[in-house]
């Protein structure tokens, strides 16, 4: 990974930069554009209680991942030792309950973090916390774009748009439904 940015997420902004700019040695757009389709790579850091069920959440990712909507890139636990430090944690150290076997997940640990990103998510945890990352691509259009590749175009562009800059020009009564 590379640089982290100073803002935090309930900012709207990302602290955690996952190196869109540096797919595979090119740029991201690069990427996808030699790619036949590859979706955006996002990731979500969740602080939960050491003791927290987790089943529940569990269950929902890995529906989410049979159903094709992401691919599972990286699945880390981070705790803090006594002197504030991040520690890996096996994805077993999860409490999932006994209706859930969280051993389904054992090798989705891909260390795509690294020591930076480690610190910054141990600064945000309480001692009694641990946080859970989800590294995934978002496959949503993987068979939208399978399709318009098949009728002879391909992929201009793709990427993110962050929630407060669309926040700024989206008024709530101009939303679809509302």
């Amino acid at each position: 990974m590379t640089e982290l940015a100073p803002h935090h997420a309930k900012d709207f902004a990302s602290p955690i930069d996952l190196g869109r700019e540096h797919v595979g040695g090119s740029s991201y757009a690069e990427a996808m554009a030699t790619l036949t389709y590859s979706g955006p790579v996002d990731y979500a850091v969740f602080a939960v209680p050491r003791n927290a069920q987790l089943g529940a959440a569990l269950r929902t990712l890995l529906a989410r991942i049979e159903l094709g909507a992401i691919e599972l890139l990286d699945l880390e636990v981070i705790e803090r030792d006594a002197d504030g430090s991040p520690v890996r944690r096996p994805v077993t150290a999860l409490e999932a309950g006994e209706d859930f076997d969280v051993r389904v997940f054992d090798g989705a640990e891909s260390a795509v973090l690294d020591d930076e990103d480690l610190a910054l998510i141990a600064a945000e945890l309480s001692a009694d916390d641990r946080a859970i990352v989800v590294v995934y691509e978002d496959r949503s259009l993987a068979e939208v774009a399978a399709q318009v590749t098949s009728a002879g175009g391909q992929l201009l562009w793709a990427g993110g748009i962050d929630v407060a800059d669309l926040a700024k020009v989206v008024e709530p009564s101009s939303q679809v439904g509302a």
